[in-house]
């Protein structure tokens, strides 16, 4: 998980007094929004149950804050909600994940009640579903997996997306993986609303294929959503092949059209959007130009193809790239996205995403790339080598994470706490919300202090460490590249 609290929000509670609320984003998306003394809850209970691991030091408390002192706090609350994020016990703990689960819900003042939700497939086939409001991701994907007699074994290669078509044509990242940490109603109705839930296959090794096909049900799923990735021009196909895969989609014969397809150029690659680099010599030329490519990321690899004819291409092997890291460089315009509103997207600022990449034994390179697109593409590698390390290890992909949660005492912006269970998970906070707009109608904002980003040239979007390790890094000779 990408943490960062870019920003602010003051609030009058029920009593007229106000309070700072410090907005929290999970991988470049707006998530919720909590109080100091919340996440001073959440800190304390994490030492309690994990005691051994060191966890990082939390902001100390002070009175009497100025709006300088806000801003330092809140840079101070992104270092340690980063660094805990990089702690892998912690980041995956129950403890964390029904905190942020529970913030969601108070966030957006959404009780739980049964609402019409609809589950797409990749071929824009809709599933109309009756679920709760705070049901979980896991929960929503085991739903639509039985509406449609999916094997219980095969759920666990596929997850719940929030997908836009508009941007997955125009070659702009276009989804969002629907986590254990959040409600799907709410994220699309708030976070994503003009996008659709979908359902899709969550690997990137195509082999794991062969499971699928072998079934009937996980093979239709399979097929439609490489057939719906061609007329996207996610997959590239000559005419003659083109005219091959028509033929056994006319007569049905799906087996033989995806093997046919798994065999094609960027098969499974997924579009990251432009950047701009000067790191590579992508355009052929001796040049120190800069260059804009388009990127994209597919099984093992991130592709950088030219803009400008005649296109060339380069790939970067995720095995080979030590370690990455984002910049944030920041400015003050916000610009708007191909189909995506960004009142819900972090504040806009400049990214780049630098890698040191082994091109040969010995010599390692920092690539740099500068892209808003940053986030989408630092999240496509962590799952990449996510998987590459459960392969390692001889797991296959990840089951849904299951519904059981740790207990944990949830504090309230008001100061109220509710001890929320395992077999309260679904109705976290329920009793004294209801569902309304974007804040809560006890917690008006009053204004938003502006951030000093004027003394900050460039800051570091992980804080605490300057990159994050690849620990599917290989150390390779000269004779294998």
């Amino acid at each position: 998980m990408h943490f960062s609290i870019p920003d602010l929000q003051q609030f009058y509670d029920d009593n007229g007094t106000s309070y700072t609320g410090y907005n929290i984003y999970i991988d470049g998306f707006f998530h919720c929004t909590a109080r100091y003394r919340q996440l001073l809850s959440l800190h304390e209970q994490l030492q309690a149950q994990h005691s051994y691991v060191r966890l990082p030091q939390f902001p100390p408390k002070k009175l009497f804050l100025t709006s300088s002192l806000l801003e330092e706090r809140r840079i101070l609350l992104e270092k340690y909600i980063q660094m805990v994020g990089q702690i892998p016990v912690l980041a995956n703990s129950d403890l964390l994940i029904t905190f942020l689960f529970s913030a969601q819900q108070e966030t957006h003042s959404v009780k739980m009640h049964e609402v019409e939700i609809e589950i797409s497939l990749m071929n824009g086939y809709r599933i109309p579903l009756s679920v709760s409001s705070t049901d979980s991701s896991s929960t929503l994907l085991d739903i639509a997996c039985n509406y449609i007699n999916l094997s219980s074994e095969l759920i666990k290669y596929y997850s719940l997306y929030l997908f836009n078509w508009s941007c997955a044509k125009d070659g702009q990242p276009s989804m969002k993986k629907l986590e254990e940490y959040e409600s799907p109603y709410i994220s699309q109705k708030y976070v994503r609303p003009e996008d659709k839930i979908v359902l899709r296959k969550s690997y990137w090794d195509p082999n794991y294929d062969v499971d699928l096909m072998i079934d009937n049900v996980s093979l239709d799923l399979l097929y439609l959503q490489t057939n719906e990735e061609l007329d996207l021009g996610w997959i590239i196909a000559d005419a003659q092949t083109r005219d091959i895969l028509r033929k056994y989609e006319a007569k049905k014969q799906k087996r033989e059209f995806m093997e046919l397809a798994r065999s094609l150029r960027h098969y499974g690659r997924i579009p990251a959007g432009e950047a701009v680099t000067d790191s590579v010599n992508v355009s052929g030329d001796n040049s120190d130009s800069t260059c804009r490519v388009r990127v994209s990321l597919a099984a093992r690899e991130l592709t950088l193809t030219t803009v400008t004819q005649p296109q060339r291409e380069q790939r970067f092997k995720v095995t080979r790239m030590r370690c990455w890291r984002i910049t944030t460089l920041h400015c003050m315009e916000r610009p708007q996205t191909n189909g995506h509103s960004s009142e819900n997207e972090e504040p806009n600022k400049n990214f780049e995403l630098s890698f040191e990449y082994l091109i040969s034994k010995d010599n390692l390179q920092w690539i740099t790339l500068r892209t808003e697109h940053a986030t989408f593409i630092s999240v496509c590698l962590q799952s990449i080598v996510d998987e590459l390390m459960r392969q390692k290890s001889g797991a296959g992909p990840t089951s849904p994470r299951c519904e059981k949660r740790t207990h944990l005492t949830y504090l309230r912006r008001d100061g109220s706490s509710q001890l929320i269970s395992p077999s309260s998970s679904s109705d976290t906070l329920s009793s004294n919300n209801a569902d309304s707009s974007y804040n809560s109608t006890s917690s008006k904002e009053i204004f938003s202090v502006q951030r000093l980003t004027e003394k900050f040239a460039t800051v570091a979007f992980k804080t605490g460490k300057d990159c994050v390790e690849n620990n599917a890094f290989e150390a390779i000779g000269d004779e294998e590249l």
